[in-house]
């Protein structure tokens, strides 16, 4: 059996767990390892081999894995200059990396970190896409999405809430430009490109003042709607509760 669990998701931290019958795989750890320690006590993850995979170096990602990989004994991975960067001692993921029965395949990103990607994760012919951080997506990333079963995608603002909000120019610029992060019409195309009937959809990374869960939802759900594309579920991911549990 396949799992999957996001455990937080936003400016504040973020982490998601995926696990089978005898790995479990974290993607990010941007959470205090109190948090991790409470939101999966209940999944029994104990006497399975655990392995960290961090994105990119910002603190929302990655504040919580030294304490948390030394707490659960976990190997690290990531790209090299990540890892550099954040001083911790793992192993340097350039390709897809076989773990017992789980693929993981890294993806390059544009986003303003030193050598960020997002994660393609595969056990036994489910695909999952976690995918956040980043101002635009490329075609290489629309390749290795496709046929996802789960698709966890930054939507981290609306364009209209950031533009008329309170955020200083410089940050605004930042946020919208290809280093950046993804509206939720960027988000919305993306999906859109990559989706089939058999698809859940996470929305991700959502701003708590530039966005939120109703305007990323009807954003998303109106865009697929007015092209006639069907998916199996959707629903936004939340800082503080997580997601939906999904096993297969």
């Amino acid at each position: 059996m396949l799992n999957f669990y996001m455990i937080s998701s936003g400016s504040k931290g973020n982490s998601t767990i995926i696990w089978d019958e005898d790995d479990l795989i974290i993607i990010d750890c941007g959470i205090t390892i109190k948090k991790f320690t409470e939101k999966t006590k209940e999944f029994n993850l104990d006497g399975i081999e655990k392995s960290i995979f961090i994105s990119h170096e910002h603190s929302d990602h990655s504040k919580g894995v030294k304490p948390i990989s030394k707490n659960i004994n976990a190997d690290i991975y990531s790209k090299g200059k990540t890892l550099e960067r954040l001083k911790i001692d793992g192993y340097n993921i350039n390709d897809e990396s076989a773990i017992g029965n789980f693929n993981i395949t890294p993806v390059s990103v544009n986003h303003d970190a030193v050598d960020p990607v997002v994660y393609i994760i595969k056990n036994r012919g489910i695909k999952i896409s976690v995918v956040s951080d980043l101002g635009k997506v490329n075609d290489d990333l629309i390749d290795e999405m496709k046929g996802s079963n789960i698709i966890a995608m930054e939507a981290n603002y609306d364009l209209d809430m950031l533009l008329n909000g309170k955020y200083p120019w410089n940050l605004k610029n930042r946020i919208r430009s290809d280093h950046g992060h993804l509206s939720n019409e960027q988000s919305a195309e993306a999906i859109y490109e990559v989706l089939n009937d058999n698809t859940s959809i996470i929305l991700t990374h959502l701003s708590e003042n530039n966005n939120n869960p109703d305007t990323a939802l009807d954003t998303v759900k109106t865009y697929l709607k007015n092209r006639d594309k069907k998916y199996r579920s959707i629903e936004c991911a939340s800082q503080y509760y997580g997601s939906t549990y999904y096993k297969f």
